[in-house]
């Protein structure tokens, strides 16, 4: 990968290299992980409408890297993308499944793990798995009830 070009692209404002660039900073591929330059180059991307650029500045507020944790704005970022993203429902799914920093919702879990098994993203039994491992059978049945208007 071509760091020094995909630079001088995203300074002349490329959304393309500005978001393979913050995430080249974010995991740290090719680069020296920094979440500072993650983060302008990933906001900038996402103004002009990447994404990619707003499932990774999700990602970003829900662990807290390099800024503050901000679980509503992540909630919001994933959400603003969820259909053409595939890992930003299952991140919300994940998130409402866990209960995490908001409370445990099974049923919004659900609809985000169906949303994702939907798709047929190559997830499927992983998916099942990781949303049965997060919660009870007694909560699935109560969540599938919930969805389909049926009282438990």
């Amino acid at each position: 990968m071509n760091i020094t070009g995909l630079r001088q692209e995203a300074e002349s404002g490329s959304v393309v290299a500005q978001s393979v660039l913050g995430i080249c900073y974010l995991y740290g591929r090719e680069v020296h992980v920094d979440y500072e330059k993650a983060f302008q180059l990933l906001s900038a991307a996402a103004e002009k409408g990447a994404s990619r650029a707003v499932v990774n500045l999700a990602r970003m507020y829900a662990e807290g890297l390099g800024i503050a944790k901000d679980m509503p704005k992540a909630i919001r970022f994933y959400e603003a993308v969820a259909k053409v993203e595939t890992r930003a429902p299952l991140e919300l799914a994940r998130i409402y499944a866990r209960g995490e920093d908001v409370p445990a919702d099974p049923e919004a879990a659900l609809r985000w793990y169906s949303e994702v098994a939907a798709r047929k993203a190559g997830m499927g039994d992983s998916v099942t798995a990781a949303f049965v491992g997060a919660v009870t059978f007694e909560e699935i049945e109560e969540a599938k009830a919930y969805v389909s208007g049926r009282p438990q």
